[in-house]
């Protein structure tokens, strides 16, 4: 099994994967209580892929510990229930909720707008 880790952001600003990898590594630990774009994308995700796997297996690791905070959540799939047609639905729901998808290890920031940003 391998796993992909993406974040969700709610900061509108950032416009490229460098600031956003920035932006990640300076609001991870927040205390915060979720944004609002934060909590609904939350509540949608867990709707479309529920953390019991009943509508597919998508989670590598549940939202235990990684609970959304400030304008950051980490999500950790499973790549094996995760793929081309999973992501596009990620973005689909970002869009709606008006937050970015960031993945740091393919350095790509999918855009709420619906585009993406490459390093």
């Amino acid at each position: 099994m391998s796993e992909a880790i993406l974040y969700a952001i709610d900061a509108p600003h950032i416009a490229d994967p460098t600031a956003a990898v920035d932006f990640v590594e300076q609001h991870s630990d927040s205390n915060e209580a979720p944004t609002t774009n934060i909590a609904s994308f939350f509540e949608s995700l867990v709707s479309t892929w529920p953390e019991d796997g009943s509508k597919g297996a998508v989670w590598y690791e549940d939202f235990t510990h990684n609970r959304p905070a400030g304008c950051v959540l980490e999500m950790t799939f499973d790549l094996d229930g995760f793929d081309e047609e999973r992501l596009e639905q990620l973005r689909a729901l970002a869009k709606q909720h008006g937050v970015h998808v960031l993945d740091p290890e393919g350095e790509v920031l999918y855009l709420a707008d619906g585009t993406e940003a490459s390093a």
